[in-house]
């Protein structure tokens, strides 16, 4: 399973590219891809530079060229909530474009016209990951869920924010994490963006930027390296639909109280690979670390998963 991390800038990539190691780099459409291992997982690092073309281009290609079957985005943002401070960290519930703006037409602000959809939702598993891995950081550092805003304009004005927070209810703005969310959601990819806050957006931005980006760039990649550690699922069920055998496999972790991940074969070829690495062709497949039973045996499920 491949994991694509996303950095806007040099700053919020380095520290993965140092952990990386060896690495392979290619180049598409001027973004460099750098694929390794970190934490035990496969990784797919880029900086996509600023923007939300910038962003779409890079996430597209992730998902079309490198077949990641996740995508996380990490950097900083300005705040729009009063009580957040510069260090804090917020962890996307969704996302919305703030200067999507049709409303002459009759479109609330942020609707992207004759489409149901405009809010962007991150991922439930994801996200709750990301909180978790935020309270290893630091007592003093505040990780909260919340909207994100994001937009082709660095807001440094106390009066937009006042207006953003008013509108929307957010946590905070940058110029990426929208663009993100809705070409994950067109492809049916999982997705969080996870944001440490360099600045305040309130006119002092000028200042604060440059000088805490650094530190910013430190609590987000801190938060994202607990998270691969933790994305490792502990047991794995690949199935498909329709077949009575996968449903009495979860049927059975489920009353058990075993958590598990379930992968549809017939949805990635990928999967279908994973389950031909332990030398079966058919499912279910109930895989645990290095170890698999195939097909319905309940005895050998539970002395697999208890081991």
């Amino acid at each position: 399973m491949r994991i694509g991390i996303i950095g806007a800038m040099d700053e919020e990539i380095a520290l993965y590219l140092e952990a990386m190691g060896e690495t392979v780099a290619t180049t598409k459409a001027g973004i460099t891809y750098y694929e390794g291992q970190l934490e035990g997982q496969t990784v797919v690092l880029c900086k996509s530079g600023v923007g939300k073309v910038n962003a779409s281009v890079c996430t597209q290609i992730l998902i079309d060229q490198y077949k990641v079957a996740q995508i996380i985005f990490t950097g900083v943002a300005g705040a729009v909530n009063p009580e957040l401070n510069i260090g804090d960290i917020v962890v996307s519930t969704d996302l919305v474009q703030h200067d999507m703006d049709v409303t002459a037409l009759g479109f609330a602000l942020g609707q992207i016209p004759f489409t149901d959809k405009w809010v962007w939702q991150a991922d439930d598993r994801l996200q709750q990951l990301a909180i978790e891995a935020g309270k290893s950081i630091s007592e003093d550092v505040k990780v909260v869920s919340g909207r994100i805003l994001s937009g082709d304009q660095f807001v440094a004005n106390r009066e937009k924010v006042a207006g953003l927070y008013q509108e929307f209810g957010a946590a905070c703005t940058e110029m990426e994490g929208a663009a993100v969310g809705q070409v994950c959601s067109m492809n049916e990819i999982p997705f969080v963006i996870v944001r440490s806050m360099s600045d305040k957006a309130d006119g002092s931005a000028h200042v604060n930027f440059v000088e805490f980006t650094k530190l910013a760039s430190q609590r987000s990649y801190e938060m994202v390296v607990v998270m691969l550690r933790n994305l490792i699922p502990g047991v794995i069920v690949y199935s498909t639909k329709g077949c009575v055998d996968c449903e009495l496999v979860k049927q059975l972790l489920t009353e058990k109280g075993i958590a598990f991940e379930v992968r549809d074969v017939m949805s990635k070829r990928e999967y279908q690979e994973e389950v031909e690495k332990f030398g079966f062709m058919g499912v279910p497949v109930t895989v645990a670390g290095d170890k698999a039973v195939k097909g319905y045996q309940p005895d050998e499920l539970l002395a697999l998963v208890q081991a």
